[in-house]
């Protein structure tokens, strides 16, 4: 029965394919030269398939096809030159960082690991039916990892569908299964809490500080704005490499 749904899903893709279409390069952001790693373990390596070349993990989103992605795109060549469509898809793939596209490729990685464990075609996979989103996310992600992690693949896998102007298919059936696998989440994803920040640790920190300088003064500052605000650190200071 599984074998008869896969054909016949495949066979409605194929007759909305129009002339075959030829994928123009895409511009991508500047990013240091880096070579994309292979899974450590040769068991979550995903199968050789022109449709997913061996890229970076931020670039994902913009050089994996699918053939819904590929139709619809011949559609929009009626209407917009292929240079206004991929400019579209660069800047949707801008709306997030690139370190959270990195993270975000983890989604597309297992799910693609998943369909390939179960051999399902590549036309079902976008738009992903929510059964199938389901499936996958009790599959790989009960008993493996947490509800942050959970959450971060099905925003990747959004995002991906979202590129490629497909229909996202999350709902009840999709949030019951993120529920129940979270719920099955291994205690070591989990972080221990830590010990809280008191206001004698800034009366400390105060003591040990020369205001009159003016970097130890920044320090005080974003200390005490993080300490009354319950800010996160990371919203008050700047990653930069000096």
């Amino acid at each position: 029965m599984s074998r008869t749904i896969a054909e016949a899903c495949t066979r409605a893709h194929e007759e909305n394919i129009s002339a075959p279409f030829s994928p123009p390069s895409l511009s991508s952001p500047i990013t240091p030269a880096r070579r994309p790693r292979m899974a450590s373990k040769g068991r979550d390596h995903i199968l050789p398939s022109p449709l997913h070349p061996h890229i970076l993990a931020s670039h994902q989103f913009l050089s994996w096809l699918t053939p819904f992605g590929v139709s619809a795109m011949n559609h929009e060549l009626n209407n917009f030159p292929v240079h206004v469509i991929t400019h579209r898809h660069l800047v949707m793939s801008q709306s997030v960082s690139i370190e959270t596209l990195s993270n975000y490729s983890a989604g597309l990685v297992h799910f693609t690991k998943f369909c390939d464990d179960f051999a399902i075609p590549e036309a079902c996979r976008m738009p992903a039916s929510e059964p199938l989103l389901a499936t996958f996310i009790t599959h790989k992600g009960a008993g493996s990892v947490g509800p942050s992690m959970l959450k971060g693949w099905l925003l990747g896998l959004e995002l991906w569908h979202n590129i490629d102007n497909a229909p996202w298919k999350g709902a009840a059936l999709l949030c019951r299964a993120v529920d129940g696998a979270a719920k099955n989440a291994p205690k070591s994803s989990y972080v221990p809490q830590r010990e809280p920040v008191t206001l004698q640790h800034l009366q400390v920190l105060r003591r040990c500080l020369d205001l009159s300088n003016a970097f130890d003064t920044a320090v005080f500052t974003v200390a005490c704005v993080a300490f009354w605000c319950c800010c996160r650190l990371g919203e008050l200071v700047i990653d930069v490499n000096f």
